[in-house]
């Protein structure tokens, strides 16, 4: 089974070549991104772009090693420049950290023999650890946080883990736990909506515990069993592009994007290949497998194109203009109801359908929709819906708990007892009233806004007219 790893290599560089200079136009102000980060390449956030850009670099190497030609070498210095500066621009330091540990281990196998470079290296790669965390340590603050959350998680589930996808359904409950229990944590300010764990070792055991992770390390160890029993510099270079992903994996969550699975399916088969060709000289193995991958691929595709047939309505459903044009809701709620079969325990659809029957006013349809999706999803936006359901329900008992739940999992926000001060107010309770107001009045604002500033004005006059009304009575 042959490959030309040459030519791959390349596509993979020009690729990320493109994906840079698209970032760096960005950076300039000559594109404009309709995300609140400002360099993201073709991708959704930074995160992507940036992972894009690690796991391509080593391929670099095939431009500056394998070849003679010295514009060819020249022009893969200018690419890796190229790619670094993008990676700056993103200001991901995972990515950052990513590429310097790449350089680092390069630099240790070039220069093995002298030890003071080898010792200059390991303190630089040391000095830019601490200073990527003081860049934003906000930032690195926060996902200290999501981690200690975690592995509160990782506790109740060790071995076997909570199954897939119980990181989006549980984790914002233990970060309200978490903040129950720790009422002055230095956290308190850095909490945020939560919907990765920014550690992909993280969360396979989240999802299939120590047991999981230990068939993880055990592919690990054939992948680099199979590179040391017949090394070569082609093996070398996606090793290096597996180690990239795997350091940006302590740090993000890169095997969120397709480009991820797509390089590190093609570095795997590079280093197994071998093994694979032994299993594919006989041809009845051969027929059969092929036969395999044809029927999944047929079937494979059918999903697709149902997949993208339906989300494609969802799309139109939730369209501002086709609500525009329907003149109500009542056309696109009819879309969520026959969508609701195929996505039943997509969390998103069911959001967003939740929203819109609370916007219609339908709320026993909407608390119903909003119960079922907090099965799959533990989320702060889910809590506030489910509370409003409920206090138009007239059931203010209920109300509280989800309100109160909103506001531990992310207690920086002033919503959740905005709503519980109204909630209160509903139900004449001025006591709890008085309490809500002061916290509200009391609370550091993480970021200044009109709405914020809105709220306090409200609270203040809100609490001098029921002072005054019990100075009257």
């Amino acid at each position: 089974m042959k490959i030309n790893v040459f030519v791959y290599g390349f596509i993979i560089v020009i690729s990320c070549l493109l994906q840079a200079m698209f970032g760096i136009m960005q950076a300039l102000g000559l594109f404009y991104t309709s995300s609140v980060f400002k360099v993201t390449g073709s991708f959704d956030n930074p995160a992507g772009f940036a992972s894009c850009l690690c796991i391509g670099m080593p391929f670099i190497g095939f431009m500056l090693l394998k070849n003679n030609n010295k514009y060819i070498r020249y022009g893969g210095w200018v690419i890796g420049l190229v790619i670094m500066v993008a990676v700056i621009l993103s200001q991901s330091r995972a990515a950052v950290i990513s590429i310097a540990f790449i350089c680092f281990i390069f630099f240790c196998m070039e220069f093995s023999r002298k030890k003071c470079i080898k010792y200059l290296s390991f303190v630089c790669f040391a000095l830019l650890l601490f200073g990527c965390y003081w860049l934003k340590k906000d930032s690195a603050d926060g996902r200290l946080l999501i981690w200690q959350c975690s592995m509160d998680m990782v506790k109740e589930a060790p071995w076997l883990g909570h199954g897939i996808g119980s990181f989006e359904a549980n984790y914002m409950d233990y970060q309200a736990d978490y903040f129950r229990q720790h009422e002055q944590s230095r956290y308190f300010m850095l909490a945020d909506n939560v919907k990765h764990p920014f550690n992909e070792f993280l969360g396979i055991l989240l999802n299939f515990g120590f047991i999981g992770l230990l068939i993880i390390f055990v592919m690990i160890a054939i992948l680099v069993y199979c590179y040391k029993s017949n090394p070569c510099m082609e093996k070398q270079i996606v090793l290096y592009s597996l180690v990239s992903i795997g350091i940006f994996s302590l740090f993000s969550y890169p095997f969120s994007y397709p480009f991820t699975w797509i390089i590190t399916t093609l570095c795997v088969f590079i280093l197994i290949r071998e093994y694979i060709t032994k299993i594919f000289v006989r041809s009845m193995i051969k027929n059969v497998i092929c036969i395999l991958v044809l029927f999944c691929s047929f079937g494979g595709i059918y999903k697709l194109l149902e997949r993208v047939k339906a989300e494609k309505e969802w799309g139109r459903a939730s369209s501002s203009s086709a609500l525009l044009f329907s003149g109500s809701y009542n056309k696109a709620l009819q879309t969520y109801e026959i969508l609701e079969i195929k996505f039943h325990d997509n969390p998103y659809f069911l959001y967003n359908y939740a929203a819109m029957l609370l916007e219609n006013k339908q709320y026993k349809e909407s608390l119903q929709i909003a119960l079922q999706c907090r099965k799959y999803w533990a989320d702060y936006d889910l809590e506030l819906i489910i509370g409003d359901n409920y206090q138009e329900l007239a059931n203010p008992k209920a109300a509280k708990r989800y309100y109160d739940n909103a506001s531990m999992m992310c207690p920086s926000r002033f919503l959740p007892l905005y709503r519980l001060f109204h909630l209160y107010k509903n139900i004449e309770d001025r006591e709890r009233m008085l309490s809500v107001a002061k916290l509200i009045i009391d609370k550091p604002i993480k970021i200044k806004t009109p709405v914020i500033q809105m709220m306090k004005r409200e609270m203040e006059k809100e609490q001098m007219r029921i002072f005054n009304k019990e100075q009257i009575e």
